[in-house]
């Protein structure tokens, strides 16, 4: 445990308002605190009010995973919380450390031993020169010894005056116990505590204890016994969350130290009682077991109003409904021979809020009870009291379940019966059977047992490849087959996301191949593809599986060959005809329904989404390298294809997940998805997987506008800035999605070349043609060294036009250069020419060329202009940058200095942190905010103070 101290950044006006810290400052610390003392994390502090009053403060800093670093005072004043004595008393301990730090401060063997203080005030001092303290060596007076401050959570919430006469009292009893502890011939220490005698009532204000009102009492230390005993009592004194008895208190060190010096504590217990009902659950379940694991005696009135009860037996009932993939689950009990359905009681917690799951069971590490109302419906016996029926439930076992329904139907409300739940559940499935005796069909118990093996941590049963495969799998390639299998015999669906350039296409060709020499393909499977992945596709299957019968639905004649698709092993087609061809897709039952490039169904109303997902097949894959690009609405729509039920629908995703993650930066919530998430996507990265691959070096190379570009820029810039505010004051931001993305094509278009610029801001013919490009000086300086060296070069821009303003310069300059765009028929022989070193230059539209090329005879990729995708972008690298590669790879990132596209840059790391909560559970800010808007259209720097 960490002793209290201030962070060397520490600054109070993070976690107090400036109202509070100017009050804190007119108390004037330094000399208002009256005693400071460090006790383990804990800063204890007392000092003087504005007034007479004295205030004890007891102070911590927490480390919370949401919040970060927060400071947690409490205070005996009438604000209780992070008051302003709160805050002086932080900053006298922050001036003590100060001065500690400059070599002023104590040293324990240097400390005397004091007299007693005298009970009676000293006469002031006469005046003294003045003298910097912080200069004057200090000598210590006093030390103070470890005391007991408890206040009840009922007084921090429904205090009535300065001081209440219960917590006096309590100081009163830990005065006394200190008093007990010291035997003769030890060190002597001054000790304060309330001169006020005899039992105290509660009164609905106390008169506030003065400064005056002390007496001093002199007894000798010991610092053994204090260790063992005194600071024992500062720890079982420890409650959070609740009230004590202090009757309980004395009778408990009673027995600690029988027989020693002292006297014993007189006074009638003193009783503290919870005054909110809500608090007894947690009272039950959490502190009582504390305290009888540390000897306490836990004594029951008989008028106590809860009656705790404790499941005996748990049997959960399946039935597998039609189709096999839902399953109608219930949830029995047994408590003292009754037999109790369970569900009911716990979808009641849901409906009614009573039960709010804690941060530790949305954080996967559920521990403790939870108690569950239990109705009695018994008429109470004639005189007796009313009592409440609480059944004790692990925490553990129903957690996942609550949670479930909390995300699925806590807004839509559930009478009776039982549940049903998708089998794609998988954590509730095995979390609601565990411990307990079900009654399902096999087939429900053997999907339970492949979850539990999946979850153990041990890699899954290995799966040999077909030795009809034409192909030597890699060790994760055949982790990735194992994993497929596992889904198959599961009957689940999965997105396998491995990395561009890891074998996906592989993997599934050598899966199917599988299930062709196993007997299982006894109907064809599909698989969807972005029209540039067709010929990929097709060679592919026909180099590594050549015995899968192919068809392939392609261009204006495709309509001759379906009448082939029920006798094929594997038809690929692609996105576009998959939509135009529905009728004859849909009227085939699939084995495989399998979607390359699988992102391309992110927007789960396109016609395309709804139409595959409509499709009929006994298993779904998807494979992509992003998963997930803008927002997590695109991946909940890849999860309801391949698994129906699982998030939910939209609506419910949205209000429990995309909106505390993405707008609230929810990260439990996040983890909860990503746990949740994580069985049905297996993503190895190339840095995990391909070490073989060589190094990869990436470079932003930077260059400023100037002259009339820049000049061009800053017009454009301006008055769209004028524009867009003027709408978004009107309409919102939200609404005005359109004229900000118009507004940075054209910032982006001006950053490349102003040839590009067709229109200016006012819907006049830009001004553009003549103004220089220095990106493309920049680029024309470079490119030709490049040659010169070697190297192979891919060159992308999202804008074509802008290629064809580079093939010109390349002509004129005499380099040789081919060039994709999406009017390229054929693209193969492009593709042969550059491997086989015909060209040393590629020029490539991003959108055209950025997935399903193999071009790793280059070294060398140049991004003209960045994207906002990052996804988008490491797809085009990654046409050089994947296995086959044996060369170190060089990547330039041409920007333009201060201008739309640095900020662009800054934006692309947001959205790769979205995507890497699918594995680190890490929310992300990705949408487009008022600041983004601001940074997106600042002004440049005046060109005389760039450097």
């Amino acid at each position: 445990m960490t002793d209290f101290a201030l962070p060397d950044d520490f600054d109070l006006g993070e976690y107090f308002d400036g109202r509070t810290l100017a009050r804190a400052v007119d108390l004037k610390p330094e000399q208002a605190i009256q005693s400071m003392q460090v006790i383990g994390p804990v800063l204890s502090t007392r000092l003087h009010g504005s007034g007479a009053q004295a205030y004890a403060q007891r102070t911590e800093l927490v480390n919370d995973r949401r919040l970060g670093l927060r400071v947690v005072g409490h205070c005996t004043c009438p604000v209780g919380l992070n008051c302003k004595h709160v805050a002086a008393a932080l900053i006298a301990f922050e001036a003590q450390q100060v001065r500690k730090q400059r070599g002023g401060g104590v040293s324990d063997d240097s400390i005397a031993k004091p007299a007693p203080a005298p009970v009676k005030a000293v006469a002031p001092a006469p005046d003294l020169p003045v003298v910097s303290l912080g200069a004057l060596p200090l000598i210590p007076v006093l030390k103070l010894s470890t005391c007991v401050d408890v206040v009840s959570e009922a007084m921090l919430h429904h205090r009535y005056g300065s001081q209440s006469s219960i917590n006096t009292k309590i100081r009163q009893a830990a005065a006394q116990l200190v008093f007990r502890y010291q035997p003769e011939g030890a060190e002597p220490v001054d000790f304060h505590f309330p001169a006020v005698q005899g039992a105290q009532g509660f009164a609905e204000r106390d008169d506030p204890e003065q400064p005056g009102q002390r007496q001093t009492a002199r007894f000798e230390r010991q610092s053994k016994q204090e260790a063992t005993a005194l600071l024992d009592l500062c720890n079982t004194l420890e409650f959070r969350s609740w009230s004590l008895s202090a009757g309980l208190a004395i009778n408990r060190l009673t027995r600690l130290n029988a027989g020693g010096a002292g006297s014993n504590l007189e006074g009638d217990p003193l009783i503290l009682v919870p005054q909110k009902r809500e608090q007894w659950p947690n009272i039950l379940t959490m502190q009582l077991p504390l305290l009888k694991s540390r000897g306490w005696v836990i004594e029951v009135k008989h008028d106590f109003p809860y009656e705790l009860h404790t499941a005996d037996e748990w049997t959960v009932d399946v039935d597998e409904e039609a189709g096999g993939d839902w399953f109608s689950v219930g949830l029995k009990v047994t408590v003292e021979g009754q037999r109790i359905d369970l569900l009911p009681l716990l979808v009641g917690l849901v409906q009614t809020g009573w039960l709010k799951l804690n941060a530790e069971v949305r954080d996967g590490q559920p521990r403790g009870d939870v108690l569950v109302p239990w109705p009695d419906n018994t008429p109470p016996e004639p005189g007796a009291p009313p009592r409440q029926r609480l059944l004790r439930i692990p925490v553990q076992r129903v957690a996942p379940l609550m949670e479930w329904m909390r995300s699925v139907f806590a807004s839509n409300g559930k009478d009776s019966g039982p549940l049903r739940l998708s089998r794609f559940d998988l954590g509730t499935l095995e979390a609601v059977t565990a411990q307990s005796t079900v009654v399902a069909p096999p087939s429900f118990t053997n999907l339970i047992e492949q979850v539990r093996l999946l979850g153990s941590g041990r890699s899954l049963p290995a799966v040999a490849p077909s030795p009809n495969v034409q192909a030597t799998l890699r060790h994760y390639q055949l982790d990735g087959l194992a994993w497929m299998d596992f889904l198959r015999r599961a009957r689940l669906g999965g997105v396998l996301a491995d990395d561009m350039g890891l074998g996906k296409t592989l993997q599934t060709l050598t899966l199917l191949q599988g299930e062709l020499d196993a007997g299982r393909l006894d109907r064809p499977s599909l698989v969807v593809v972005p029209t540039s992945l067709i010929t990929n596709w097709q060679t592919e299957a026909q180099r590594f599986t050549p015995g899968l019968k192919l068809v392939v639905l392609h261009g204006p004649q495709r309509m001759q060959y379906f009448k082939r698709i029920e006798h094929a092993h594997l038809v690929i087609t692609s996105y576009p005809l998959a939509v135009r061809d529905i009728d004859t897709l849909a009227a085939q039952e699939w084995h495989y329904l399998l979607l390359d490039e699988a992102q391309r169904i992110k927007n789960s109303r396109s016609q395309a989404t709804l139409s595959l997902k409509g499709l009929r097949a006994r298993h779904r894959l998807c494979l992509s390298g992003t998963p997930l690009e803008n927002h997590l609405g695109e991946l909940w729509s890849l999860m309801d294809f391949v698994c129906p039920g699982l998030l939910g629908s939209e609506a419910q995703f949205r209000e429990h997940y995309r909106n505390p993650i993405e707008k609230r930066k929810d990260t439990l919530q996040a983890e909860h998805l990503a746990r949740r998430v994580r069985p049905f996507i297996l993503r190895r990265t190339k840095l995990q997987v391909a070490r073989e691959l060589p190094e990869k070096t990436e470079t932003h190379l930077r260059v400023d506008l100037t002259g009339t570009q820049r000049d061009l820029y800053e017009t454009v810039r301006a008055t769209m800035d004028k524009k867009l505010r003027e709408a978004i004051e009107k309409q919102g931001l939200a609404r005005s999605q359109i004229m900000v993305l118009d507004a940075l094509l054209k910032l982006r278009q001006v950053c490349c070349d102003p040839r590009l610029l067709k229109m200016g801001p006012d819907g006049a013919p830009a001004a553009g043609k003549a103004a220089p490009s220095a990106k493309m000086a920049l680029l024309l300086d470079l490119l030709p060294t490049l040659v010169e060296d070697g190297r192979r070069i891919l060159l992308f821009s999202q804008f074509t036009e802008m290629l064809s303003l580079i093939e010109a310069e390349m002509i004129r300059l005499k380099i040789d250069y081919l060039k994709l765009t999406g009017e390229t028929h054929d693209r193969a022989s492009l593709v042969d020419k550059f491997q086989k070193g015909q060209v040393p230059l590629f020029l490539i539209s991003l959108k055209a060329g950025g997935t399903g090329l193999n071009l790793t005879a280059a070294d060398t990729v140049i991004l003209y202009d960045p994207w906002w995708n990052p996804a988008v972008e490491q797809q085009a690298i990654d046409r050089a940058y994947r296995i086959g590669q044996d060369k170190p790879v060089f990547v330039y990132k041409l920007l333009a200095n201060g201008t739309v596209e640095d900020k662009m840059v800054e934006l692309q790391a947001r959205k790769a942190g979205l995507a890497d909560l699918l594995l680190s559970g890490v929310a992300s800010d990705a949408a487009l905010n008022a600041q983004d808007f601001d940074e997106l259209f600042k002004p440049l720097v005046p060109e005389e103070s760039t450097p």
